[in-house]
């Protein structure tokens, strides 16, 4: 009976001391979750050419509390906190619905945590997409892309970024952009000048048409719910735009111009006819001829004046 009691002893015991460093360990993350400063913070995403993205949070320090730091979702990897001249810093972390990188407090001004998220960016159908959500205590996220993205798809509108990034505020984003797309461009011939209309687009396109009388510029697209990218020159085709597929639903957003050409974003829900209509066309007769006639015309009379006297 005593052999038997001195067992039980020994295996309550031994649960004891197996669960005493895990009730330790919560314990201590708790206390320092609920005492540290959660701070807003910048963060950086550069995306390379494989949809990994690179991410650097910017952390203001503080000498007071210890900053936590909400991270963004995804399996991460390669992570280091560092001050700003790469100096390693103590940290801890805790895995919440994110993890949270936990600073003790500090007299640096700026503190660096850096970290990869493999395949955050995926690749479907053409398109690489990302529904990004924005960590808590973030102000804003910056995006970079990879060389050659020089339009994205934000919330299914069209964003022009040229050769820069964009700066992301809020909650949630929908980021969908495209790297492989084919780029068409098709000469309009009209009264012996040409205007280069260029279209950027997963679909094949083809079948293009100009018609001046009806203001309006067509071509066939063969895939559904593809973006396709227009870059209308104003001399040919101006004004406000609009465009449909197969001759209904409502197409377009004009989301970049300048002074000579409007870029032109649609997402056909169907394939067929895109036509794209403006208030303005290229008239029968070139506006510089009558520019011409009249500076002729001024010229004439002033040479018939001189002789006259």
């Amino acid at each position: 009976m005593k052999k038997i009691q001195t067992k039980i002893c020994l295996i309550f015991l031994i649960l004891i001391i197996s669960v005493i460093p895990f009730l330790s360990s919560q314990a201590f993350a708790r206390q320092i979750t609920m005492g540290g400063e959660t701070v807003q913070e910048n963060i950086k995403v550069r995306i390379d050419e494989n949809g990994t993205a690179h991410v650097v949070h910017m952390v203001q320090g503080n000498d007071n509390s210890p900053v936590n730091v909400e991270t963004i979702r995804g399996n991460m990897s390669n992570i280091s906190v560092t001050d700003m001249a790469n100096n390693p810093v103590q940290y801890l972390t805790v895995q919440q619905y994110s993890m949270t990188v936990m600073i003790p407090p500090s007299e640096r001004n700026m503190t660096l945590i850096k970290y990869d998220l493999p395949n955050a960016v995926s690749f479907n159908d053409g398109v690489w997409k990302w529904n990004y959500l924005t960590p808590s205590d973030t102000t804003s996220t910056d995006f970079y892309f990879p060389s050659g993205v020089t339009i994205i798809w934000v919330n299914d509108r069209p964003v022009y970024i040229g050769e820069n990034g964009i700066s992301q505020h809020g909650d949630y984003m929908k980021l969908e952009y495209v790297t492989n797309e084919s780029v068409v461009l098709q000469n309009i011939l009209w009264q012996n000048y040409t205007f280069p209309v260029t279209i950027s687009s997963l679909s094949n396109i083809g079948n293009y048409t100009f018609n001046q009388s009806n203001m309006s510029y067509e071509f066939q697209t063969s895939k559904s719910n593809s973006f396709v990218t227009v870059i209308m020159p104003k001399s040919l085709l101006g004004g406000k735009y609009a465009s449909h597929i197969n001759g209904d639903h409502m197409l377009t957003t004009v989301f970049h111009d300048n002074a000579t050409h409007a870029w032109i974003g649609l997402r056909p829900h169907t394939n067929g006819t895109i036509q794209i209509s403006g208030t303005t066309a290229i008239p029968e007769f070139p506006l510089f001829v009558p520019l011409v006639i009249g500076i002729s015309m001024i010229l004439i009379l002033r040479l018939r004046t001189r002789f006259k006297d």
